[in-house]
């Protein structure tokens, strides 16, 4: 299954770095918006829906770990998948973007083919999520409106959840 067409917020305080990802994702059928430091991701994350945000980790005011933070702590902003894209090759950087929520990181310069197969899996992953909480949300509504999903019948659970 191959998704095309999702809405890519690219977060960088570099114009070179927005534009030249803003133009491979523009190639490969994808809405971009365009943030230059945190404060503005965080205001267009809260004023339409992405399904995808490809975030820096140095910036000022407020850098990519902060944004990630911020993120956790909103319900609404937290499912919003992010693929950090820094100039950081340090083990510690990844493994604190993936404890803060990111669900991929990749390091400057980037390949382009490698970056085009991790944005498409990220984004079908998320429309498979999304798709499935829908099929719960049906279901439970179907059988009883109080029950909410149960680990059994819900697709988007697993039985530990």
């Amino acid at each position: 299954m191959e998704v095309v067409g999702g809405t890519v917020l690219v977060v960088d305080d570099n114009e070179n770095n927005r534009d030249l990802l803003a133009r491979r994702l523009r190639r490969q059928g994808h809405t971009v918006d365009l943030a230059e430091d945190g404060r503005a991701a965080l205001s267009m994350l809260r004023a339409q829906p992405y399904d995808l945000m490809l975030l820096d980790i140095m910036m000022p005011d407020l850098n990519g770990y902060e944004v990630l933070e911020l993120m956790k702590a909103d319900s609404t902003l937290r499912r919003v998948p992010v693929i950090v894209i820094s100039a950081i090759d340090d083990i510690d950087s990844v493994v604190r973007c993936i404890e803060l929520g990111a669900e991929d990181y990749m390091t400057k310069p980037f390949n382009p083919v490698l970056l085009k197969a991790r944005v498409g899996a990220c984004l079908e992953k998320n429309d498979c999520a999304t798709r499935n909480s829908f099929t719960c949300a049906r279901s439970s509504a179907s059988v009883n409106v109080r029950s909410g999903c149960s680990t059994t019948s819900c697709p988007c659970r697993s039985p530990s959840g």
